[in-house]
């Protein structure tokens, strides 16, 4: 799906939403991406929004402007609903927002996707920042496994987001029922898991430093996708530093363009 005036994309999730019976958008805000915090537009909604933090409960609560914030819009509200495209708007494209359906009460959606942000490694704790746009399908497409996707997938009918191209992009839940706090047990993820995800913080960099390299003719995703997929085959390789991973990148980026320029010329 090519990229769609953004406030197009509200529309899209209105039709998802009254497709599956769902009367509300849960919106999760990264914070993070903004030069101020987002927190004071979300209280000065009337009739008041229900939000939360993510990291309520975790050693990061304190950081307030940074918090993920997860607000429940309703479609039925114009004032809602107009805040949520002025907010679109104002991102102008930025990474910011993932959106999703849910059937679950705010609260039980809540803590259980607060919950959803930490993850173990070798038995210590970390952060995950699967509210992350750029990230979240990664974790579908290379990094989890499938009964790891479960926690993010249970509560939602459909998750959406915009690529880095501006193109909405939609992945279904399996809107299962709440399960009790006691039942949620922490992902456990490998050190190639995390090798894995790391690849896009690579990917994002060499975006940027191998500029040149790329076909002017590619979109960013499309970028991102090449360069990811050139991590991941360092990673494979054996390679650690930055220099063997960004010669190794421009190698396959090299390959890549002189395929696409054969293609042309047939």
């Amino acid at each position: 799906m090519s990229a769609v005036p953004r406030n197009t994309w509200i529309e899209l999730l209105e039709v998802s939403c009254s497709q599956v019976s769902v009367t509300c958008l849960d919106i999760i805000i990264d914070q993070a991406g903004s030069d101020s915090p987002l927190l004071p537009s979300v209280l000065s909604v009337e009739p008041a929004l229900p939000w939360y933090s993510l990291f309520t409960g975790l050693p990061e609560a304190g950081a307030d402007e940074l918090a993920p914030l997860l607000v429940r819009v309703d479609l039925a509200q114009p004032l809602q609903r107009q805040w949520l495209v002025g907010l679109v708007q104002a991102l102008n494209g930025r990474s910011q927002l993932l959106v999703l359906g849910s059937l679950w009460p705010f609260q039980a959606l809540a803590e259980h996707l607060g919950r959803c942000l930490e993850v173990r490694n070798g038995g210590y704790l970390g952060l995950l920042r699967y509210y992350d746009p750029r990230l979240f399908p990664l974790l579908f497409s290379h990094v989890l496994e499938p009964q790891q996707q479960q926690p993010l997938l249970r509560p939602a009918v459909f998750w959406s987001w915009l690529d880095r191209d501006g193109s909405p992009k939609r992945l279904a839940g399996t809107a299962d029922t709440p399960e009790l706090p006691e039942d949620f047990t922490p992902i456990e993820l490998s050190d190639s898991q995390l090798e894995t995800l790391s690849c896009a913080s690579d990917a994002t960099v060499a975006m940027v430093s191998l500029a040149d390299a790329l076909p002017s003719e590619w979109r960013a995703e499309q970028r991102f996708q090449a360069c990811y997929a050139a991590m991941l085959d360092a990673t494979q390789a054996g390679l650690l530093l930055n220099s063997q991973r960004e010669a190794h990148t421009l190698d396959r980026l090299r390959n890549a363009c002189a395929t696409h320029t054969s293609e042309d010329r047939k």
